[in-house]
């Protein structure tokens, strides 16, 4: 069996996806794509980053996007750019950790990857909300719910498998019962252990 080149990480809100994903990437001695991807998307689709941004905080529903964006074509245009600078990042990288945007199903079939799913209990997230994105304690629930759900929605739409579902990922970590750093070091050492 090939070695694992990618780690695909998607995750629950707050609970510690893009920073475990940069801890593994240092270990592995490789590169961590997250936010970055959005804007490289941009650039490649010539859709502003702000009308990106805009089209991700509808949450995908047709019903909550606005007019002017689906009448853009921007669902379709988003995800083929994403696409388009994934499978740029993987050719010119080779190895690499990829945070978000339907890595493990769009570099299915194109390179051996570990699909990884982050998740936590809801009072350890409903902390690193508080704490480190400064979310209100009023506000917290609903954030944390929002986001799961534009996540999930994302990758549902456009896929055809299921965001958070057993069978969708190789290693479902629970960070806030193993701790940010042991996440990435059971990462980095199950790709160690493909080569």
């Amino acid at each position: 069996m090939a070695k694992i080149k990618v780690v695909t990480i998607d995750r629950t809100y707050s609970a510690g996806g893009s920073a475990i994903g940069k801890l593994a990437a240092e270990k592995l001695g490789v590169k961590c794509f997250d936010r970055q991807i959005v804007e490289m998307a941009a650039e490649v689709s010539g859709i502003k980053l702000e009308d990106i941004r805009k089209y991700e905080e509808a949450l995908i529903s047709p019903l909550k996007a606005p007019i002017g964006l689906l009448a853009k074509d921007y669902p379709r245009r988003i995800f083929a750019a994403e696409t388009s600078v994934i499978l740029d990042i993987v050719e010119n990288e080779g190895s690499c950790v990829i945070v978000g945007r339907c890595a493990n199903f769009i570099l299915k079939n194109k390179v051996r990857t570990l699909d990884v799913f982050i998740d936590a209990d809801y009072e350890k997230r409903q902390s690193v909300a508080m704490h480190e994105h400064k979310i209100r304690y009023d506000d917290v629930e609903g954030v944390l719910k929002r986001y799961d759900k534009k996540r999930a929605d994302y990758y549902n739409a456009n896929t055809t498998k299921k965001w958070g579902a057993q069978l969708t990922y190789d290693i479902m970590l629970n960070s806030g019962a193993l701790g940010y750093d042991m996440c990435a070091e059971i990462i980095a050492r199950a790709v160690r252990a493909s080569e």
